[in-house]
């Protein structure tokens, strides 16, 4: 697969936006703001194995990884958040303050399913709040809304292609 930089990733991008101008000026500049404002807000595209995509938010720092879904009200059908690490690790990840039930996919650095933990759910307000770990080291974390694995019929060893192509986030 040929890598492309994540310059030249949005270069093809805002140059899509400019081609459909022709067709649609007033819809082409929101699209094309909207393009802009995920890029700086750190979005990324996760393509599943049967050619779904989903559009992410990538998270890369510290305090976004703990903060993850806390308090948000839902999760999009075809919406996910991107958990970067700099290294391969058992990565825990727990639900505390979360409000929807999420599947939990942890994958290694070439985008493959190493572990899932699916229909996670919320911890309780009181009470303990356990983190999920996987069985073996991943790169990245994916969370998605409850149900998606096994409505993509996702497995383990099955391949996500994240675009723009990662470890230039990881390597930050």
């Amino acid at each position: 697969m040929q890598r492309f930089s994540s310059s030249a990733m949005l270069g093809f991008v805002l140059l899509a936006f400019v081609h459909c101008a022709a067709a649609d000026a007033p819809q082409s500049r929101a699209a094309e703001s909207r393009a802009a404002e995920a890029v700086d807000a750190g979005w990324a595209v996760a393509v599943f194995p049967n050619g779904e995509e989903f559009e992410l938010e990538v998270v890369d720092e510290p305090a976004g990884r703990q903060r993850g879904y806390m308090y948000r009200e839902r999760v999009g059908e075809r919406e996910g958040m991107l958990f970067v690490f700099t290294g391969d690790r058992h990565h825990g990840i727990w639900m505390k303050n979360c409000k929807v039930a999420l599947d939990i996919l942890w994958l290694d650095p070439r985008g493959r399913v190493v572990h899932m933990s699916t229909d996670a759910q919320p911890c309780p307000e009181e009470g303990p709040c356990p983190s999920h770990y996987p069985d073996q080291a991943s790169r990245y974390v994916l969370e998605v809304a409850a149900g998606t694995a096994a409505d993509l019929g996702l497995e383990r060893g099955d391949r996500i292609v994240l675009l723009p192509e990662f470890p230039p986030l990881a390597a930050r």
